[in-house]
């Protein structure tokens, strides 16, 4: 650690435990592997790779598929290492040293990482007493603060509201500033507004395969936006960090999305019966459009699910998230709960 900047030396690494045993709650993973199909058609595709080529650096097969996807042009879009990488690179893009970021909190929790790395300071824009954000105190902050950047989690990770897509655009039209819009939980919500970023030059909109589309061990993402913005992002991020597999295996994927509605809607249907079951059982639990809920408990209660190795995230004392699993494995949390 001598060569670390002291600016980094109290930061602490994103974590998240290697379960391999039990009911794995923790990571909001579909419960779900991809549709047969997309696997049949993942195992005949890998036989054609050649192995000795660098990948297609600029994933062109794979941007097309997301276009169509979209009904819009490749150009409009970029991959990367999970959407991870592309808001790494929009910070490191955009932000100078003693630039404001601002975002909604609790949200999660590598924005102000990527903000701390860039020499940058976020600024957290609370909720309620009900934990739940508002767009004018959002509009407020900017007037106050006047970020280089202004963040949107919608489903927000790790609360589960849902920002719809005017109240998304009252933030945009009341800035200047480029707004990030985290649409990773989208797929669970009940609309996508993916596109908004191709009717505002300041908007970049990121999505992933991680999330509805179960594919989070081929860390594969994508950023939505107008050409300059999606040019921005491929000056900066590093070559070849798509790999030859995961374009393939992506491409598969969003051709065949329409196979996951199946998925989706249970992920939905499980989400309301753990939300109605534990709030008619007096827990405190938040309304959701993501695949998890939001829920406040006593720790003592974080403790019994570990001795019956069902595991979810422990954000802070008594402030947990728990991932939407298939109805044997909501049975057994509901049932440990009980």
């Amino acid at each position: 650690m001598r060569f670390l900047k002291d600016k980094f030396k109290m930061m602490v690494p994103y974590h998240s435990s290697v379960i391999t045993n039990g009911i794995i709650l923790n990571a909001n993973e579909s419960p779900y592997e991809p549709p047969l199909i997309v696997k049949d058609g993942i195992k005949k595709a890998l036989s054609s790779i050649e192995f000795n080529r660098y990948p297609d650096m600029d994933c062109n097969i794979l941007n097309e598929s997301i276009a169509k996807h979209f009904n819009i042009s490749k150009d409009n879009v970029t991959c990367g290492v999970g959407s991870d990488e592309l808001l790494d690179t929009m910070f490191r893009a955009v932000l100078n040293e003693g630039d404001i970021v601002l975002g909604f909190s609790p949200s999660f929790s590598m924005y102000k990482v990527f903000t701390d790395l860039s020499l940058a300071k976020y600024i957290p824009v609370t909720g309620d007493e009900f934990m739940q954000f508002h767009v004018d105190s959002m509009i407020n902050s900017i007037k106050e603060y006047n970020p280089k950047i202004v963040l949107i989690c919608s489903p927000n990770n790790p609360t589960g509201q849902f920002f719809t897509k005017e109240e998304v655009k009252r933030i945009i039209e009341s800035t200047n500033a480029l707004v990030a819009i985290d649409l990773a939980y989208n797929d669970f919500a009940d609309e996508d507004y993916s596109k908004v970023a191709l009717d505002y030059p300041n908007v970049i909109c990121f999505k992933t395969f991680s999330k509805a589309l179960a594919l989070p061990a081929i860390r594969l993402g994508y950023a939505i936006s107008t050409k300059e913005n999606i040019d921005m992002l491929n000056a900066i991020k590093p070559p070849y960090s798509v790999t030859t597999i995961t374009q393939i295996i992506g491409k598969i994927a969003i051709d065949n999305y329409n196979l996951y509605q199946g998925q989706i809607n249970l992920i939905k249907r499980e989400r309301e019966y753990i939300y109605e079951t534990l709030k008619e059982r007096g827990y405190n639990v938040y309304p959701s459009k993501a695949n998890f809920i939001f829920i406040l408990m006593d720790d003592k209660y974080y403790d019994l699910l570990i001795k019956n190795k069902i595991y979810i995230r422990k954000l802070k004392e008594n402030t947990y998230r728990i991932t939407v699993g298939n109805h044997f494995e909501n049975e057994k949390l509901l049932e440990v709960l009980k």
